[in-house]
């Protein structure tokens, strides 16, 4: 899931440390969350955009990819790096 919780901060002149003192969350969680490498529980996104005065729609965006996946698997000495039929 992406976020466009750096541009919210950025339009309102707002540090990631000033969002965790207005959430209670930790500053570090605020940084993951907004760098996408983790994904927050539906009540935490909510009291982040709570915090932001923002709707969930404008602060994060839904991804179809499943998280963190990147690349296809690899099989070497597979043709095509796919599995066998057996």
């Amino acid at each position: 899931m992406k976020t466009r919780i750096s541009k919210i901060l950025y339009e309102k002149g707002w540090t990631e440390m000033e969002l965790s003192r207005r959430t209670g969350l930790a500053q570090s969680y605020i940084n993951r969350v907004k760098n996408s490498r983790i994904v927050p529980t539906v009540r935490t996104a909510l009291k982040i955009c709570e915090a932001l005065e923002v709707p969930v729609e404008e602060a994060f965006v839904y991804e179809e990819k499943p998280y963190g996946v990147t690349r296809k698997a690899y099989f070497p000495g597979r043709p095509g790096g796919g599995r066998r039929d057996r």
